[in-house]
């Protein structure tokens, strides 16, 4: 069971966005799904589970001097994991479930140009799993972070991408250098009223490769 897991989270993903004949933001949507899906499941699991085992029997914890705080101390962490799931939940998995619906309305993702200010790596150093990237739109001088998930070609700083991000989660499903030809019309996210505009072109006929 752990096996799978591991494998479902670390290693399909990369199998799925190198099959040819299908385009890189729906291969990427899937594999986010996929991330996501099972990071939230795997936390309320472990939470809950009474089979999960939250303190190991070869811990410090698990030795006879520890019995009669063992149990509230078990709860207590138990408690801890739930709360972080609920985090995962409203920062995470339900603003991507709103991307997802619009997709399946027909709604498109919008198309930003930027230059990268600063980038992270939050998950444990593993930055071809997950890079936050700070970007500087060029048409409104706004910075926001935005999450790339899956990809082996990271992000430099002071480099100027075209995205392809879904706006709520703004998860990027594609990216790639931006030419020196102009661009086109680049829809925006009102960050005020939180409105979408889910009209810009999707189709990116790149000029200097493909996309990422």
């Amino acid at each position: 069971m752990k096996f799978l897991f591991l494998f479902f989270l670390f290693v399909f993903p990369f199998i799925l966005l190198s099959l040819p004949g299908i385009p890189q933001w729906l291969e990427r949507t899937i594999a986010v799904s996929i991330f996501i899906f099972l990071m939230t499941a795997g936390v309320f699991w472990y939470g809950l589970s009474p089979k999960s085992k939250i303190i190991r029997a070869s811990g410090k914890l698990s030795q006879p001097q520890y019995d009669n705080v063992r149990p509230t101390i078990e709860r207590s962490l138990r408690i801890l994991t739930i709360l972080f799931g609920v985090f995962v939940c409203v920062y995470l998995t339900f603003p991507w479930c709103v991307d997802l619906a619009r997709l399946a309305r027909g709604g498109k993702p919008l198309r930003i140009a930027g230059t990268v200010k600063h980038k992270s790596v939050p998950l444990f150093g593993l930055w071809f799993v997950e890079q936050t990237v700070r970007v500087s739109q060029e048409t409104n001088q706004t910075n926001r972070n935005y999450y790339l998930y899956y990809s082996l070609k990271p992000f430099r700083v002071g480099e100027t991408y075209e995205l392809v991000v879904l706006p709520r989660s703004r998860v990027i499903v594609e990216f790639r250098e931006a030419s020196r030809e102009p661009i086109g019309k680049v829809s925006e996210y009102d960050q005020d009223s939180e409105q979408v505009s889910w009209e810009a072109p999707f189709s990116l006929v790149p000029a200097s490769g493909p996309l990422t």
